[in-house]
């Protein structure tokens, strides 16, 4: 009997398999039409089985998408409980899907069966929210399996295979409902399997925990599309990816570790080209500018003299709607303790539907929902992005917005940011709202 068939039979308590298990999945996102099926995204879906300090058995995963949006690599691994389902809400194996200009996570179904001990032919149970029925027997790949349907109060939802003897997944079908009731299918098989030595596994793991501990130290919510590391972030990582690529090299991380090091390259680039637009913004006139405000009015360079001004640049739309929102809910807070003093923020909407007609309204709707469900106080323009290019788009270096801009009242540009501040929840915007007091006190002393 080979490796790969002993990692098949052998098992510990409560079922868990042994470690060393290395599966290798692929998958296809597919939108229902009138015509038949259009697929969306590919993906795979690589994972490795290990076991704890206290004998239970982890999933450490891998998961490449392609087409229709994707995680940041931070978001793209993990390690879960095998035989916990409810342990992997916390951060379970998702596809991130973008539909009609909105994201949507997906969640994919762990690839250890949790109710292994319930697999025989005709049985059916219920975990309190989901109904399952065992069909029938099924071959897959010359391995022998249960169907086993899923439904809920929707109807039917999964079709899977489940090979009894491992409660390995070796196929799935799963109908999924994204949006104003569009579906989908969302298909997995088993591709590989394969049974990693002692060694190997050893050296599998090393890589893995060095990898979470990056994960761990980034300190992201798990819900981020893109990465905009830091320069600190960016310095720290760096030094230890040549450890990290080392360890590694002939595992199942090799391919993973070598995106994430070429991101990093480009990471440097855009903090290069960002620190380059902001040296050249910073203790300079600002550029001369005026804003259409959503009320008809305008507000301009010349207005602006005499006053400290705080710009922040961003794409004010109702859809997509994700966190942190722009950080406008922490802008308009800053806005609430600053006004008094003469501080005058705008947030300006840019898009480039305000350059024409024809969806100028469908911008201007859309900004305005997101104003209603904010409740936002503090003023409004609208930007075509010829405003923002003037100051200088982020964009175009590969950085994100929002841009926020400090402008004392000599007309000087005195603070100059792009993306999201790292905040407490209880300093709020500290480093924007630190700018803004310091050119008040200059503005005093004048």
């Amino acid at each position: 009997m080979n490796g790969a068939m002993i990692g098949l039979v052998v098992w510990l308590a409560g079922f868990d398999l042994q470690a060393g298990i290395e599966l290798q999945y692929a998958g296809t996102l597919s939108q229902q039409t009138k015509s038949g099926e259009t697929e969306v995204k590919a993906f795979t879906l690589s994972l490795l089985t290990l076991v704890d300090e206290h004998g239970k058995t982890q999933i450490a995963y891998y998961l490449d998408e392609r087409g229709g949006g994707n995680w940041g690599w931070p978001e793209q691994f993990g390690l879960l409980p095998a035989m916990d389902p409810a342990a992997t809400k916390l951060r379970p194996i998702r596809l991130l899907h973008t539909h009609e200009e909105q994201h949507y996570s997906l969640p994919v179904r762990s690839p250890i069966f949790e109710f292994r001990d319930k697999l025989a032919l005709s049985a059916s149970w219920t975990d309190g929210q989901r109904e399952y029925v065992v069909t029938r027997k099924r071959n897959f790949k010359n391995r022998e399996g249960l169907q086993v349907e899923v439904s809920s109060n929707l109807g039917r939802r999964q079709t899977m295979i489940i090979e009894p003897a491992t409660g390995i997944l070796l196929s799935l079908d799963e109908k999924v409902v994204i949006g104003r009731g569009d579906e989908f299918q969302l298909k997995m098989e088993l591709q590989s399997q394969k049974q990693l030595t002692d060694s190997e596994v050893a050296k599998n793991r090393r890589a893995f925990d060095s990898l979470l501990e990056i994960q761990q130290g980034l300190g992201r919510t798990g819900e981020q599309k893109t990465v905009e590391l830091t320069i600190d972030q960016l310095k720290s990582i760096q030094k230890e990816m040549p450890r990290i690529q080392q360890e590694a090299e002939g595992t199942s991380w090799s391919r993973f570790v070598a995106a994430i090091g070429r991101d990093l390259q480009q990471q440097r680039k855009r903090l290069d080209g960002v620190a380059g637009m902001q040296k050249k913004m910073i203790g300079q006139d600002a550029p001369k500018w005026s804003l259409k405000l959503v009320d008809g009015t305008t507000f301009s360079s010349n207005d602006a003299k005499d006053k400290v001004v705080v710009l922040h640049f961003w794409q004010y739309r109702g859809e997509p709607l994700s966190e942190p929102y722009g950080q406008i809910g922490y802008l308009d807070f800053l806005n609430s303790k600053r006004k008094k003093l003469g501080v005058r923020v705008v947030g300006v909407n840019v898009d480039e539907r305000f350059a024409g007609t024809e969806n100028k309204g469908a911008a201007t709707r859309s900004m305005k929902k997101l104003l209603e469900f904010m409740n936002v106080g503090y003023e409004m323009a609208v930007d075509d992005e010829s405003t923002l290019t003037e100051f200088g788009d982020p964009r175009v270096l590969g950085a994100q917005l929002p841009l926020w801009i400090v402008i004392g009242h000599d007309g000087k540009v005195v603070h100059y940011h792009t993306g999201f501040y790292d905040i407490k929840p209880d300093e709020g915007l500290k480093q924007l709202d630190e700018a803004v007091v310091e050119a008040i006190r200059r503005q005093k002393a004048k």
